[in-house]
């Protein structure tokens, strides 16, 4: 039997501190579905040791930085070098696995619907348990209800903002989508530029989706579901929670505080 062509799909991740072996399972996973071009954008500093590494085929480019450029910088790289070739680029985290027919459904549904710019499929927890990774458009009144009154207002707020109150079994369209797992339409993403390069890390890609549906339809498609072992580093971390205090002041001046200015989602 002739092996199947690779999909015209390019893959990029973003390490940081985190050897290229930790990552073995997801490249094993991507290289199964198919895919042409796996980008692994290295944002570790210079020295960090990297010993161990597995054997890598022809399809995997690993770039380092030797300094940490960021989120959304990094990815920019290998959207960049992707986008003009592939017809559709995954921005994926390294803490991600992905079943076996979940890329074939997506790139499936994608290309029957060609005004679709952005999709995400359900998340679940290693646990088993849904993540709500839709979003509305986040206001700071989301935020501050979470430090002030975490238990009731924030809840309420919280649970507004990850649109708990929709059919996370059904599909829809929603303005924002979370960054661990961004399928994007290669045209769209080329035509917005990838990643705003002032946010750091946190937040881009709640920028990056707004701006996504000004010019094509976002959907999040429950049909199939990829693995995500969620992590929230920025609640450890003095230094995090002050980048993400940072990236909240841009995206806030940028979309609005306390009442959002987000385009119209594309007809």
């Amino acid at each position: 039997m002739d092996a199947k062509p690779p999909l015209s799909l390019a893959v990029s991740i973003v390490l940081y501190k985190m050897p290229m072996s930790a990552i073995a399972p997801l490249l094993a996973d991507l290289q199964s579905a198919g895919v042409s071009k796996i980008i692994v954008v290295d944002n570790s500093p210079a020295g960090f040791d990297q010993s161990g590494d597995p054997p890598r085929s022809g399809i995997v480019e690993r770039f380092r930085t030797g300094r940490n450029l960021g989120y959304g910088k990094a990815h920019n790289t290998a959207i960049r070098r992707s986008a003009g070739t592939y017809k559709y680029h995954l921005i994926c985290n390294p803490d991600i696995a992905i079943p076996e027919h979940a890329i074939s459904s997506i790139m499936e549904f994608m290309e029957a619907n060609p005004q679709i710019g952005l999709c995400m499929p359900k998340l679940v927890g290693t646990d088993g348990e849904i993540q709500y990774c839709c979003r509305r458009s986040p206001l700071a009144l989301d935020y501050l209800s979470q430090l002030l009154l975490p238990r009731t207002w924030g809840r309420r707020r919280r649970h507004a903002l990850e649109m708990r109150s929709c059919d996370y079994h059904q599909r829809m369209e929603v303005p924002c989508l979370s960054g661990c797992f961004m399928f994007f339409r290669s045209d769209v993403l080329r035509r917005l530029g990838g990643f705003d390069e002032r946010f750091f890390m946190y937040f881009e890609d709640f920028d990056l989706s707004l701006r996504s549906r000004a010019i094509a339809k976002n959907v999040y498609f429950p049909d199939t579901y990829v693995i995500h072992e969620r992590q929230s580093a920025h609640k450890k971390s003095w230094r995090l929670k002050l980048t993400f205090a940072r990236s909240a002041c841009l995206y806030f001046c940028k979309w609005g505080w306390f009442a959002t200015r987000v385009p119209k989602a594309s007809s």
